[in-house]
Formats: C-alpha cells, structure tokens, sequence
C-alpha cells in the first residue's frame, strides 16, 4: 500500500521537511499574542502615567493578599501624593514608608513593586534605591 499526497487545486502539502506549517502557524500565533500582550501592558502603563494613578504589580498584589494588607482610598490618595513628591525631587526606586506598612516603588512609572509591613522590613536590606519617604 502507498500513501500519496494530494493538493488542493494545484497546491500540494509541503512534505520536503523544510517546515511544518502547524509548527510556523503555533509560532507566528505566539509572536502575535506576545505583541498584543506587551501593546495592552503599554496602554495600560501609559494610562496610568497620564491619570497619575498608583499601578501594582502582580508581585505586590500577591503580597497584599498573602500579608492581609488592605488599603483605604485615603491609603492610596496618600501614597500616590508621595510618589508625586519622589517623582519632583527625581526619585526612580523609592522605599515609601506608610503607617505599618512598607513599599518600594518604581517611580517613573508609578507602580508598586513589593508590600510589606514595617515588622517584615525591620532588618531588611533594601537595595538599588534611591529615595525613601515616610509619609505617615
């Protein structure tokens, strides 16, 4: 028994091995969904930038969670109106100290990077800073 390719109006299958139309289809898929990924996390940052709203990491948002750190609205007003201070004086990692809770902050583009309380940051070596606020 012989298997023999068959085209579809003149085009045949590429069997030569040189590509895999299913393996070029999934790559060129992955690039695209990479670039709308990086697109919307760009819109999304410069967003933020314009609303001069405070942005937080996934890093950070799981720490909130798994250290039970809740803010208020006054909270977030508050750290956001350090992060303007830091932003004036040319900050671009900043340890911001607030109540019991500590946050370092990447600045230029206003996004929480880690939560902390101030119990866990006590002894800690915070580096690549360079700035810290206490705000309250």
């Amino acid at each position: 028994m012989s298997i023999a390719p068959v085209g579809i109006g003149g085009v045949r299958p590429n069997l030569s091995g040189t590509g895999n139309a299913r393996g070029e289809i999934d790559s060129r898929f992955g690039e695209t969904l990479d670039g709308l990924l990086a697109k919307q996390a760009n819109q999304d940052q410069w967003g933020a930038e314009k609303s001069g709203e405070i942005r937080w990491s996934r890093h950070a948002t799981a720490r909130l969670r798994s250290r039970g750190i809740e803010l208020d609205e006054q909270a977030l007003g508050d750290i956001s109106e350090a992060v303007d201070l830091l932003e004036a004086k040319g900050a671009k990692e900043s340890l911001v100290l607030y109540e019991d809770h500590a946050f370092i902050v990447g600045v230029q583009r206003r996004t929480v990077i880690t939560a902390m309380t101030r119990d866990e940051a006590v002894g800690s070596i915070f580096t690549n800073i360079d700035s810290t606020i206490v705000v309250r």
